[in-house]
Protein backbone atom coordinates (compact mmCIF):
# COMPACT_ATOMS: atom_id res chain seq x y z
CA UNK A 1 0.00 0.00 0.00
CA UNK A 2 3.18 2.29 1.12
CA UNK A 3 3.98 2.03 -3.06
CA UNK A 4 0.39 3.35 -4.40
CA UNK A 5 0.88 6.34 -1.26
CA UNK A 6 4.01 7.08 -2.36
CA UNK A 7 3.03 7.40 -6.31
CA UNK A 8 0.41 9.68 -5.08
CA UNK A 9 2.39 11.76 -2.90
CA UNK A 10 4.60 12.44 -6.21
CA UNK A 11 1.91 13.10 -8.12
CA UNK A 12 0.48 15.47 -5.94
CA UNK A 13 3.79 17.13 -5.37
CA UNK A 14 4.28 17.46 -9.36
CA UNK A 15 0.70 18.91 -9.25
CA UNK A 16 1.73 21.96 -6.53
CA UNK A 17 4.70 22.22 -8.64
CA UNK A 18 3.11 22.99 -11.75
CA UNK A 19 0.55 25.05 -10.30
CA UNK A 20 2.99 27.20 -8.54
CA UNK A 21 4.96 27.98 -11.66
CA UNK A 22 1.76 28.79 -13.84
CA UNK A 23 1.05 30.89 -11.15
CA UNK A 24 4.45 32.85 -10.80
CA UNK A 25 4.46 33.02 -14.60
CA UNK A 26 1.19 34.70 -14.71
CA UNK A 27 2.55 37.27 -12.32
CA UNK A 28 6.16 37.93 -13.94
CA UNK A 29 3.80 38.50 -17.01
CA UNK A 30 1.88 40.81 -15.21
CA UNK A 31 4.70 42.62 -13.79
CA UNK A 32 6.61 43.06 -16.87
CA UNK A 33 3.63 44.56 -18.62
CA UNK A 34 2.92 46.56 -15.66
CA UNK A 35 6.57 47.92 -16.52
CA UNK A 36 6.32 48.05 -20.35
CA UNK A 37 3.39 50.44 -19.59
CA UNK A 38 5.48 52.79 -17.52
CA UNK A 39 8.29 52.94 -20.12
CA UNK A 40 5.80 54.28 -22.61
CA UNK A 41 4.71 56.85 -19.80
CA UNK A 42 8.44 57.74 -20.07
CA UNK A 43 8.57 58.17 -23.53
CA UNK A 44 5.79 60.73 -23.70
CA UNK A 45 6.99 62.84 -20.89
CA UNK A 46 10.09 62.44 -22.59
CA UNK A 47 8.56 64.03 -26.25
CA UNK A 48 6.98 66.49 -23.74
CA UNK A 49 10.21 67.70 -22.41
CA UNK A 50 11.64 67.81 -26.16
CA UNK A 51 8.47 69.87 -26.86
CA UNK A 52 9.20 72.74 -24.07
CA UNK A 53 12.62 73.37 -24.95
CA UNK A 54 12.08 73.78 -28.76
CA UNK A 55 9.21 76.56 -27.00
CA UNK A 56 12.10 77.86 -25.14
CA UNK A 57 14.38 77.76 -28.66
CA UNK A 58 11.41 79.50 -30.99
CA UNK A 59 11.40 82.05 -27.76
CA UNK A 60 14.71 82.66 -27.96
CA UNK A 61 14.98 82.08 -23.67
CA UNK A 62 15.02 78.19 -22.99
CA UNK A 63 14.62 79.44 -18.78
CA UNK A 64 11.13 79.54 -19.64
CA UNK A 65 11.49 75.37 -20.56
CA UNK A 66 13.00 75.34 -16.96
CA UNK A 67 9.74 75.57 -15.08
CA UNK A 68 8.00 72.92 -17.66
CA UNK A 69 10.86 70.67 -17.88
CA UNK A 70 11.71 69.93 -13.85
CA UNK A 71 8.44 68.77 -12.46
CA UNK A 72 8.19 66.33 -15.52
CA UNK A 73 11.90 65.17 -14.47
CA UNK A 74 10.63 64.38 -11.09
CA UNK A 75 7.81 62.36 -12.60
CA UNK A 76 10.25 60.40 -14.35
CA UNK A 77 12.15 59.55 -11.75
CA UNK A 78 9.08 58.94 -9.62
CA UNK A 79 8.26 56.02 -12.37
CA UNK A 80 11.91 54.74 -12.95
CA UNK A 81 11.61 53.72 -8.93
CA UNK A 82 7.89 52.50 -9.55
CA UNK A 83 9.73 50.10 -12.40
CA UNK A 84 12.87 49.41 -10.33
CA UNK A 85 10.25 48.16 -7.85
CA UNK A 86 8.64 46.06 -10.00
CA UNK A 87 11.85 44.28 -11.48
CA UNK A 88 12.76 43.75 -7.76
CA UNK A 89 9.62 41.43 -7.18
CA UNK A 90 9.80 39.43 -10.26
CA UNK A 91 13.27 38.67 -9.09
CA UNK A 92 11.97 37.70 -5.74
CA UNK A 93 9.28 35.74 -7.70
CA UNK A 94 12.32 34.14 -9.58
CA UNK A 95 14.48 33.74 -7.13
CA UNK A 96 17.10 35.62 -8.52
CA UNK A 97 20.02 38.50 -8.04
CA UNK A 98 21.80 41.23 -10.36
CA UNK A 99 25.59 40.55 -10.37
CA UNK A 100 27.92 44.44 -10.97
CA UNK A 101 28.50 43.43 -14.59
CA UNK A 102 24.97 43.49 -15.14
CA UNK A 103 23.86 39.74 -15.61
CA UNK A 104 20.81 38.47 -13.72
CA UNK A 105 21.94 35.26 -11.93
CA UNK A 106 20.12 32.68 -9.60
CA UNK A 107 20.07 33.73 -5.82
CA UNK A 108 21.90 30.67 -4.44
CA UNK A 109 24.22 31.77 -6.94
CA UNK A 110 28.11 32.60 -4.80
CA UNK A 111 30.09 33.38 -8.30
CA UNK A 112 29.23 35.22 -11.08
CA UNK A 113 29.51 32.95 -14.46
CA UNK A 114 29.92 35.59 -16.70
CA UNK A 115 33.08 38.13 -14.38
CA UNK A 116 33.81 35.92 -11.57
CA UNK A 117 32.42 38.16 -8.80
CA UNK A 118 31.66 36.83 -5.43
CA UNK A 119 28.85 37.12 -3.72
CA UNK A 120 28.99 37.53 -0.01
CA UNK A 121 27.97 34.40 2.27
CA UNK A 122 24.16 34.33 3.15
CA UNK A 123 23.89 34.81 6.71
CA UNK A 124 22.47 32.00 8.17
CA UNK A 125 18.94 31.33 9.37
CA UNK A 126 18.75 29.96 12.75
CA UNK A 127 16.59 26.91 13.28
CA UNK A 128 14.00 26.68 15.74
CA UNK A 129 13.79 23.07 16.86
CA UNK A 130 10.09 21.64 16.92
CA UNK A 131 8.58 18.39 18.27
CA UNK A 132 8.86 15.40 15.03
CA UNK A 133 5.18 14.02 14.20
CA UNK A 134 5.32 10.50 12.44
CA UNK A 135 2.64 9.69 10.31
CA UNK A 136 1.24 6.21 11.23
CA UNK A 137 0.03 5.29 7.89
CA UNK A 138 3.57 5.82 6.01
CA UNK A 139 6.27 2.81 6.90
CA UNK A 140 9.44 3.77 8.36
CA UNK A 141 12.20 4.13 5.62
CA UNK A 142 14.13 1.81 7.45
CA UNK A 143 11.81 -0.91 7.78
CA UNK A 144 10.63 -0.82 4.50
CA UNK A 145 13.75 -0.89 2.49
CA UNK A 146 14.63 0.90 -0.39
CA UNK A 147 12.83 -0.38 -3.38
CA UNK A 148 15.23 0.45 -6.46
CA UNK A 149 17.64 -1.65 -4.79
CA UNK A 150 18.37 -4.61 -6.57
CA UNK A 151 16.82 -3.50 -9.86
CA UNK A 152 18.79 -4.96 -12.71
CA UNK A 153 19.19 -3.18 -16.10
CA UNK A 154 19.18 -4.63 -19.84
CA UNK A 155 22.99 -4.62 -19.42
CA UNK A 156 22.14 -7.04 -16.32
CA UNK A 157 23.90 -4.67 -14.37
CA UNK A 158 22.51 -3.17 -11.00
CA UNK A 159 21.38 0.45 -11.41
CA UNK A 160 23.30 1.75 -9.29
CA UNK A 161 26.41 0.80 -10.68
CA UNK A 162 25.33 2.72 -14.17
CA UNK A 163 27.50 5.86 -14.69
CA UNK A 164 25.61 8.61 -17.00
CA UNK A 165 27.07 10.83 -19.72
CA UNK A 166 26.68 14.22 -18.83
CA UNK A 167 26.87 16.79 -21.81
CA UNK A 168 27.57 20.24 -20.34
CA UNK A 169 30.94 21.62 -19.41
CA UNK A 170 31.78 20.61 -15.93
CA UNK A 171 34.30 22.60 -13.35
CA UNK A 172 37.65 21.04 -13.25
CA UNK A 173 38.12 22.68 -9.57
CA UNK A 174 34.75 21.73 -7.62
CA UNK A 175 33.07 19.32 -10.41
CA UNK A 176 30.10 21.62 -10.57
CA UNK A 177 28.09 21.47 -13.93
CA UNK A 178 28.61 24.86 -15.99
CA UNK A 179 26.42 27.01 -18.47
CA UNK A 180 27.71 27.09 -21.54
CA UNK A 181 28.82 31.04 -21.55
CA UNK A 182 30.21 30.40 -18.18
CA UNK A 183 33.69 31.86 -17.54
CA UNK A 184 33.86 31.25 -14.25
CA UNK A 185 32.34 28.83 -11.77
CA UNK A 186 29.53 29.55 -9.93
CA UNK A 187 30.07 27.63 -7.05
CA UNK A 188 33.76 28.07 -6.81
CA UNK A 189 34.72 30.67 -8.70
CA UNK A 190 37.42 29.38 -10.77
CA UNK A 191 38.12 30.50 -14.36
CA UNK A 192 36.39 27.88 -16.83
CA UNK A 193 38.35 28.85 -19.91
CA UNK A 194 42.18 29.19 -20.65
CA UNK A 195 43.66 32.56 -21.02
Amino acid sequence: MSFFKKISDTVSKGVTTATEKAQQTVEVTRLNAQISGKRKEIDKLFATIGESVYEGYLAHDLSLAQSKVMPICEEITAIRNEIESLDDRIKAIRNEKDCVCGKRLAEDTRFCSSCGHKFPEPEPIPFEKSAIQVDPIVPDESVAGDTTEGIVTEDNEPETSRSYADERQICQSCGTPLYADSHYCPACGQPTRKS
